[in-house]
């Protein structure tokens, strides 16, 4: 543990969330002289409130524990694949919400604003129109032409395809722990039922992937996955996950949901949950410009 990486780390995350240090100690209860402290490396947080600086500064534990701020970097580039599904298309809409949304919604959580999108032409056509080249929610887009299925620049890249809806607590840490995983290519595995990409997690070796029959953990693999620039050539693998190597997995928590939209029901189950969030419990998921405004892609309104 190195508390001048953590003290670096506790700032930068600090003013990218718009607190100011008194802000910050009133918030968990401790002095500002105690931040001070912590971010000049003169001591550490308590281990008794790291959970909760973890949360206000919206980091994953160990990588506020490591001063690993590595996900912060502006070297992640997104692909977004789409392909012809029936009825349903990017346009298609879960409680007033565009389904592209939620795709894009991703990527801008995990703090990335370029973003290659491959579709078909009705979905190209819609997205045009109603988002433009993505400037209005301070991101970029790109279309990549009929045959081009990955971006012509490598980088390390977040690849999102088959349509997921995802949602829980803390998703942008589990995004933040796969992006800083560059030995290797990461994908988020969530608990389910039943599935085909059934996997075992091992974790002996920083969670390595396995195939396995019968896993002793229910993980499936979900269609989130993370190519470090030096494993962008396997790319065009990502729907066959078991071929990717070396494989990682960043097992979500309980609680936390993951399903592909690709037929109707799906998509009214979606609704159905969106609607039970905001009416019951208050809560707007993926407004685009809320996320983008939380995440620092656009100035929050003058007033606020």
């Amino acid at each position: 543990m190195d508390p001048v990486k953590i003290g670096t780390a506790i700032k930068t995350l600090r003013l990218q969330e718009g607190y100011t240090q008194q802000d910050l100690a009133d918030s968990l209860g401790v002095s500002g002289q105690a931040v001070s402290k912590w971010e000049r490396g003169l001591s550490v947080p308590d281990i008794s409130i790291v959970m909760k600086l973890s949360d206000l500064l919206n980091v994953d534990v160990d990588n506020l524990l490591e001063g690993n701020i590595s996900f912060l970097e502006k070297t992640w580039q997104g692909l977004l694949l789409l392909k012809e599904s029936g009825a349903l298309f990017s346009g298609s809409e879960a409680y007033g919400k565009p389904m592209v949304y939620f795709f894009l919604s991703y990527f801008m959580l995990a703090g990335i604003g370029d973003i290659y999108i491959s579709c078909p032409d009705r979905d190209r056509t819609w997205m045009e129109e109603r988002l433009g080249d993505g400037s209005g929610y301070g991101i970029r887009l790109r279309f990549l032409e009929p045959g081009q299925r990955i971006p012509p620049k490598a980088e390390n890249t977040m690849v999102v395809y088959n349509n997921p809806f995802v949602y829980g607590p803390h998703l942008t840490k589990y995004f933040q722990r796969a992006m800083s995983r560059l030995h290797g290519i990461s994908v988020l595995t969530a608990e389910k039922n039943c599935g085909e990409s059934e996997i075992l997690v091992s974790y002996d070796n920083y969670k390595a992937l396995r195939r396995a029959n019968k896993p002793s953990f229910k993980q499936f693999c979900t269609p989130i996955v993370f190519f470090p620039k030096k494993y962008f050539e396997q790319i065009g693998h990502v729907e066959d996950t078991v071929r990717l190597a070396p494989l990682y997995a960043e097992p979500m928590d309980n609680g936390m949901i993951e399903y592909s939209v690709l037929d109707d029901e799906a998509l009214l189950d979606t609704a159905l949950f969106l609607r039970y969030m905001k009416t019951r419990l208050g809560k707007e998921l993926y407004d685009l410009r809320e996320v983008a405004v939380n995440r620092g892609f656009l100035a929050p309104p003058l007033n606020q």
